[in-house]
């Protein structure tokens, strides 16, 4: 009987589920629901980060974790230890068995991590949990589109201001509401894994709350799927926790251009938002179709094995 052919890295990138699509060299780039390339200057991520500790909460498939220490950061990525430990309420039905889910929240990071011969480090942690003592403190915090999927995000801006020594880099989904009041859009009770879309003065609020000494906005830009579908509309507010505005932000490339025009948002983007939800039903037919094609995969193989006999 022939013995079986190596498996190769695309064939093993391809087993996976990717929510980011990063970039891997060798002609590999893996297959992600968002494409956060194009958007990558609406971050305000400073150029360079070397010699910098940086945070990663809540890194996902990592792209932003390898972006960062490729601009020269020491970057600590956490993630959570279970997948059922996101803040689901009682609405939320798990579509993966326990072992898919396991995969999913884990493999994708540690697959791109290895391929890159990566040093970041990982920490698995509750963003409710972090603090100096469990992670230590770190001159930049990124945390992006993590807030919409807590049930308390401004218990979760309090952990993050107390890892932060300089700056925090924070991008949600916005509600774009004109309006001075502090007001968010709740939608927990339409499947129990989102819940907060806060407006421009809630996300300033919640940051005051938090104890930070002062923030700017970045960008707002809406983050469309990598097929080009429209996406959420999201902003990126950038704060810090010394008096004067660290020099650390001066160090940036700004977009190179309105992502959406700020003044031209109505109300019909509110629409938009509460349709992000049907995002997450969208990433799980991808699942199942991965799942799917794997299973008629291994039956090939195993009616060729049979044929062979």
């Amino acid at each position: 009987m022939d013995e079986p052919k190596p498996i190769s890295i695309e064939q093993d990138m391809n087993r996976l589920s990717w929510y980011h699509t990063i970039d891997l060299g060798q002609g590999l780039c893996t297959p992600g629901m968002y494409d956060h390339r194009p958007y990558l200057d609406a971050y305000g991520l400073p150029k360079d980060l070397k010699n910098r500790a940086v945070l990663d909460i809540g890194a996902a498939s990592g792209f932003f974790s390898f972006e960062l220490e490729r601009r020269g950061a020491d970057v600590t990525a956490t993630e959570l230890p279970t997948w059922m430990s996101h803040d689901f309420g009682p609405l939320y039905k798990p579509d993966m068995t326990p072992d898919e889910a396991q995969e999913y929240l884990h493999d994708p990071f540690l697959f791109a991590r290895n391929v890159l011969n990566s040093k970041v480090k990982r920490k698995i942690i509750n963003i409710y949990d972090i603090s100096p003592e469990t992670v230590g403190v770190f001159d930049l915090v990124f945390c992006g589109s993590v807030l919409l999927h807590l049930t308390d995000p401004i218990k979760a801006l309090w952990r993050i201001q107390s890892v932060t020594k300089e700056v925090a880099i924070i991008a949600t989904v916005i509600y774009p509401l004109k309006t001075d009041e502090p007001l968010a859009l709740f939608l927990g009770q339409q499947r129990g894994d989102v819940w907060w879309f806060p407006n421009r003065p809630a996300f300033e609020a919640m940051l005051k709350a938090a104890g930070f000494q002062g923030w700017e906005w970045f960008s707002e830009f809406r983050a469309d799927l990598r097929n080009g579908q429209p996406g959420p509309y999201h902003a990126l507010i950038r704060a810090w926790n010394t008096p004067e505005r660290p020099g650390l932000l001066d160090n940036t490339d700004h977009p190179a251009f309105d992502r959406v025009n700020p003044t031209e948002v109505t109300l019909s983007e509110i629409q938009r938002l509460k349709n992000h939800v049907n995002d997450y039903e969208k990433m799980r037919y991808i699942r199942f179709i991965k799942r799917y094609d794997q299973y008629r995969q291994k039956l090939r193989a195993w009616l060729q094995r049979k044929k062979q006999k």
